[in-house]
């Protein structure tokens, strides 16, 4: 696969940022339009022929849930390294730190998961106006049972950790993603 370049199109959109992964998918960020310094995340599994999409928390509350199924504690592992990464501790690290602690688990792998979310969760924070106070505390009970701690202005991507904690506390994904009001599949 040939490289990919910020200030690049990928399907008229300007590309703000690229990581290539270890498998030699890439990780995109284009512009959006919510506000302006909005963005979308894509993943690129080809070049040629263009094979992407738009990872959705449906994507990786599915693929949690079947790490869950298969093996409980790598999948708290991995819900773990996420939490990290939401932290704000760097995905190099948590990778790191991580990857012996989630070998053989089905599903994505955990490099894609740890950066898309990343980006997928700052988007959050960014395009977040607020909640009804019911719903807040809704999700601040998850966290508490969960034994997370909110970081500071990371409110807007409380609902997707709450989402993907849901789903480690027993709750089955398409629960979890109708409770918090999320799509399960993209709008068009």
């Amino acid at each position: 696969m040939r490289e990919l370049r910020v200030g690049e199109k990928w399907r008229g959109k300007e590309i703000k940022e690229v990581k290539r992964l270890s498998n030699g998918w890439y990780l995109i960020k284009t512009e959006n339009s919510k506000s302006p310094r909005d963005f979308k995340v894509k993943v690129i599994f080809s070049l040629k022929p263009q094979h992407s999409m738009t990872p959705k928390h449906a994507h990786f509350a599915i693929d949690l849930y079947g790490k869950f199924c298969r093996n409980r504690n790598k999948a708290k592992e991995v819900f773990n390294a996420i939490v990290e990464v939401w932290k704000r501790k760097k995905v190099e690290r948590v990778l790191k730190e991580y990857k012996e602690k989630t070998k053989n688990i089905p599903g994505y792998p955990l490099e894609y998961v740890l950066w898309a979310l990343k980006w997928i969760l700052e988007q959050e924070d960014i395009n977040f106006t607020g909640r009804p106070e019911k719903k807040q505390k809704e999700l601040d009970e998850i966290c508490k049972r969960l034994r997370i701690r909110v970081p500071k202005n990371r409110k807007g991507s409380q609902l997707a950790i709450c989402v993907l904690g849901d789903i480690i506390l027993g709750t089955h994904p398409v629960e979890a993603l109708l409770k918090a009001n999320l799509d399960v599949r993209p709008r068009r």
